[in-house]
């Protein structure tokens, strides 16, 4: 390999972009990561609109089957999934410092680090589901008569959680993750 050529071709004019050609790239960037921003928490809605659902659904099952002192445990079971939902909500979307005005290595680096995060709370999220499964099998067996419609509910919970976490984690977070390493990469 000739390596004089090579270090010419490196240092030619061809492989540095203007400063305006530069900062039209800085500024394309910035302007995608806000986008995903804006995206993010607009995904964000989808499991607010699931538990607000399934709120009124087991409310409307309290209040029709008559008996209060059955449903209200499932109510409480909402109401500490509303808890850690909140939880969820709260930390990750708290007063994040703004990207605008951070240099493009730290943005980069800040986004590179709250996507380790949010990849935690999912394996967090697969540790603590076994957790919830106890509690749900305790109402279950205690409401032997339960309806179709509190199983069926019950189950479409699970699966819409777990499946939601999961398409999440290997569409959105690994797949970004591999950029933001590879531009981080590539910026040093």
């Amino acid at each position: 390999m000739d390596f004089e050529r090579l270090e010419q071709v490196w240092r030619s004019e061809a492989n540095r972009p203007s400063p305006e050609l530069q900062a039209r790239m800085t500024e394309k960037l910035m302007e995608t990561l806000k986008s995903r921003r804006r995206v993010e928490a607009l995904l964000a809605l989808i499991p607010l609109a699931a538990m607000t659902l399934f709120t009124a659904t087991a409310a409307a099952i309290v209040l029709r089957g008559g008996e209060t002192a059955r449903g209200w445990l499932g109510l409480a079971m909402m109401a500490a999934c509303w808890l850690v939902m909140l939880a969820v909500f709260w930390t990750g979307f708290r007063a994040r410092p703004s990207t605008a005005d951070a240099p493009l290595r730290e943005a980069l680096a800040r986004r590179l680090a709250r996507n380790r995060s949010e990849r935690r709370g999912y394996h967090v999220f697969w540790m603590m589901t076994p957790v919830f499964f106890l509690p749900l099998w305790m109402a279950l067996q205690r409401h032997q008569e339960a309806s179709f419609g509190v199983l069926a509910l019950c189950a479409a919970a699970v699966i819409a959680s777990l499946g939601w976490n999961s398409l999440r984690f290997f569409l959105a977070l690994r797949p970004e993750q591999r950029r933001l390493e590879a531009l981080l990469a590539e910026y040093e």
